[in-house]
């Protein structure tokens, strides 16, 4: 004969408090994702390296996991808060950095200028290179008439 069990206290069964309690608490599969996807890495080893607050954390263990998790939480929503208002010694800092961008970004556009100023002078140097090639060949044709004339002369 089966046993029969008292009916628990507050009129809720033992088994569906069970089953609340495991749809609450997340698979080892699920925190694995969870962490890893925080951190942006695909293994332990690469965790630990880039997360020193988790270097000394057993990854074995679904508590590390959690902590693991917890510790990446934090850490996201500090970023949220620090991104949303850095301190003025920051503000400062990429004010500095913003400016050296835009006298970076002019110094090379000046650079692309003096570059297409500096090969359209070449295309014209080159074109007056072909204009002189072409009157030196003209000159030294001249030449080469007058010098045969010369001979025709002297030898009449």
């Amino acid at each position: 004969m089966a046993r029969r069990s008292s009916p628990p206290a507050n009129g809720a069964k033992p088994a569906a408090k069970a089953r609340r309690k495991r749809q609450k608490d997340p698979s080892l599969a699920d925190l694995k994702r969870q962490v890893l996807g925080l951190a942006k890495v695909s293994g332990t080893r690469e965790l630990k390296r880039t997360n020193v607050d988790l270097s000394h954390l057993d990854f074995r263990l679904k508590a590390s996991w959690r902590s693991a998790l917890e510790v990446l939480q934090q850490a996201e929503e500090a970023m949220a808060d620090w991104d949303s208002n850095p301190s003025e010694e920051y503000k400062t800092l990429f004010a500095e950095i913003d400016q050296a961008a835009a006298a970076y970004s002019a110094s090379i556009e000046r650079g692309f200028k003096l570059s297409d100023q500096l090969l359209r002078a070449a295309d014209d140097l080159e074109a007056f290179a072909g204009e002189l090639q072409t009157e030196a060949e003209e000159l030294k044709a001249i030449e080469q008439v007058s010098r045969r004339q010369r001979r025709v002369r002297s030898l009449n």
